[in-house]
C-alpha cells in the first residue's frame, strides 16, 4: 500500500458513521536503527491517521499546538482544521473504497503535545 492510497479516503467509525476523510498522516520513529552508519535514524512506523470532516487537503502542519504565524494563515487554518482528529493506525479495521475503523476506536486531538 501506498501512502497515496490512504489520503482522501473516506473514513467511517465502528457504527458505519462518516468522520471525513484522510488529510493527513502521522509517523513515529521508534523502530531499530536503519542502516549501518553512525548517524543512522530509526525506522519509521505508521502511527494515525488525521481525519478532517471540512476538507480532503493537509494542514500543512498547523494542526501542530503553537504554530501561529503568519497570523493570517494559521487562523484560516485553525478554523478549517476544527472537529480534525486522529485515529490510531491500530484502530482500522479494513481498508478499501473507504476506511472502517473497529468499534470503540478511540479518536484524539490531531495536535502533537507540546508542539
Amino acid at each position: 500500500m501506498l501512502l497515496t492510497d490512504l489520503l482522501g479516503l473516506r473514513v467511517r467509525d465502528g457504527a458505519g458513521g462518516d468522520l471525513g476523510a484522510v488529510v493527513d498522516v502521522r509517523f513515529v520513529l521508534d523502530g531499530p536503527p536503519s542502516g549501518s552508519g553512525t548517524g543512522a535514524l530509526a525506522e519509521a512506523r505508521l502511527h494515525g491517521l488525521i481525519v478532517s470532516p471540512h476538507r480532503s487537503s493537509s494542514f500543512l502542519g498547523y494542526e501542530r499546538t503553537g504554530v501561529n504565524r503568519p497570523w493570517l494563515i494559521a487562523h484560516f487554518l485553525a478554523w478549517r482544521q476544527r472537529r480534525a482528529v486522529l485515529v490510531l493506525w491500530r484502530d482500522v479495521a479494513s481498508v478499501g473504497d473507504e476506511l472502517a475503523l473497529r468499534p470503540g476506536a478511540t479518536l484524539y486531538s490531531p495536535a502533537l503535545p507540546g508542539g
